[in-house]
């Protein structure tokens, strides 16, 4: 990959977001409007085998000049990683100063500066790659799905620093330089080239990553930093939302099935965090603007329509219904658990 230099000190850098997507409809304008707002330069967005609007939605906003949209081929590798292959040859991934892959699940929060790309990359002007840990937003007890953006829809979070019983380990995704130091984009970090040497690469906080972690790590234990950026991760959304996940299925893991132990890793409601939801004008303010064409409009509230009928056509099915019955079992459970009284405190206090 080359680099292509700022220009000046004062230039924003070229950042080029990549994604896949299948039958996302409903969510995509507040996506692609919010990391608009942050400064990306340019949205490269793959999709296959769409059953809803995605792609008209995505047709549009390529017509309108907003995002990239391309058809994946999808090779034995899958969907994501097949998309990842063919992005590299598009220009704008090619002459971009940065390069991020990323989910539309996955919504960057950059609290230094004014909020942008380029005040991160400022932060760090001499890293190579800055990983961005993943914070796990769960479903809230929200069932049904709305217009409402994720970001202000779920608000309950892990917490920032691992309960002392927990494994202290999350996983990031990767804002990467785009010079001679990798060789191709993967879906959580770049590819290091073998003879490479002198990777500067740290997370949001500055903390730096060992040889062996710039080798392959995926995860990280120490240095979140979220006060500098947090990539908010919302892998179940509304109950409605996740039911329609299920019938699709993961985009990185072909025959991956999407039942009660995924809900339960993702489920995690622990702390609020609404710093996002409260940081969401700029954001809003450009899917105003992307609203204002009528076609990409109509698309946009047919794609939610959609959802919300293919959700409720799901609950009358019997494996479903099995699922929410897990589900209610299990959140009966929980709250068992939280109202029982702490025998040991008890204990101690008599």
């Amino acid at each position: 990959m080359a680099f292509f230099g700022f220009g000046s000190d004062s230039a924003a850098p070229k950042v080029t977001v990549v994604t896949t997507m299948k039958d996302e409809g409903a969510y995509i304008l507040d996506w692609v409007a919010h990391y608009k707002a942050l400064g990306a330069t340019d949205i490269v967005v793959f999709t296959n085998d769409c059953s809803d609007q995605t792609d008209l939605i995505l047709r549009n906003l390529n017509r309108m000049g907003e995002v990239h949209h391309r058809f994946n081929r999808v090779m034995k590798r899958g969907p994501h990683k097949s998309a990842l292959m063919w992005a590299q040859h598009e220009p704008c991934v090619r002459d971009a100063d940065y390069i991020l892959v990323v989910d539309v699940d996955e919504f960057l929060q950059i609290g230094v500066g004014d909020g942008t790309f380029k005040a991160l990359i400022e932060r760090h002007p001499d890293a190579d790659a800055i990983s961005l840990v993943w914070r796990i937003f769960g479903n809230a007890g929200i069932e049904e799905i709305s217009d409402m953006p994720v970001p202000q829809q779920f608000t309950k979070a892990e917490p920032e620093v691992p309960p002392a019983d927990k494994r202290p380990h999350r996983f990031f995704k990767t804002l990467f330089r785009n010079n001679e130091k990798f060789n191709r984009m993967g879906v959580h970090r770049p590819f290091v080239e073998p003879e490479a040497a002198d990777i500067n690469w740290v997370t949001p906080d500055g903390t730096r990553l060992d040889d062996r972690q710039v080798r392959g790590a995926l995860h990280i234990d120490k240095g979140f930093g979220y006060d500098v950026a947090q990539l908010n991760h919302y892998a179940l959304r509304s109950q409605d939302s996740f039911l329609n996940k299920q019938r699709r299925g993961r985009a990185n893991h072909v025959n991956g099935k999407l039942q009660l132990p995924y809900w339960a890793k993702f489920d995690q409601n622990q702390t609020e965090d609404t710093r996002l939801a409260t940081h969401f004008d700029a954001a809003l303010e450009v899917k105003a603007e992307l609203l204002k064409d009528e076609a990409l409009k109509k698309h946009h509230l047919a794609a939610i329509d959609w959802a919300q009928r293919m959700a409720q056509k799901a609950r009358r099915q019997r494996p479903t219904k099995m699922f929410l019955a897990k589900l209610e079992a299990r959140g009966n459970v929980d709250a068992v658990n939280d109202s029982a009284p702490d025998t040991e405190a008890l204990r101690k206090s008599g």
